[in-house]
């Protein structure tokens, strides 16, 4: 299937580019990373993030906290984002509007895993590039 992109109004375009971030960073592998590599993706989330419309007042800090790189966020819109110190996945997961960073949705981090009504399935990478538009 191939998109044309020419014809595609701006709103539309700004959801496909949406789309590809928060599909490119859920594929990412983040446990293992070494610093460089997580700073990168690091990078790439703020970037998906400000592509979103999503504000901070502070999102450039990290430690070693409880046995991973953290991130310390004091996000602009306080009525709807929690600050604190968040992992990589964690601020992927506000990517999805889901996890500990959304203030509205409940989440338990035991089970770390993303609200019921969104349904995730795996694909091999065989599946990912027969079913990959050519745009």
């Amino acid at each position: 299937m191939r998109m044309d992109i020419d014809h595609l109004e701006f709103e539309e375009l700004e959801q496909l580019r949406n789309a590809i971030n928060r599909r490119l960073l859920q594929m990412r592998r983040t446990k293992g990373l070494a610093l460089p590599e997580l700073l990168r993706l690091f990078e790439e989330v703020k970037q998906t993030l400000t592509d979103q419309g999503k504000e901070w007042r502070s999102l450039e800090r990290w430690q070693w906290l409880d046995g991973e790189i953290r991130f310390w966020l004091n996000p602009a819109a306080q009525d709807l984002y929690n600050t604190g110190w968040f992992s990589i996945d964690d601020l992927i997961g506000w990517t999805h509007d889901y996890g500990p960073v959304m203030i509205e949705e409940e989440y338990d981090e035991e089970l770390d895993t993303p609200p019921s009504d969104v349904h995730v399935t795996r694909l091999s990478d065989e599946d990912i590039l027969s079913s990959s538009p050519a745009i």
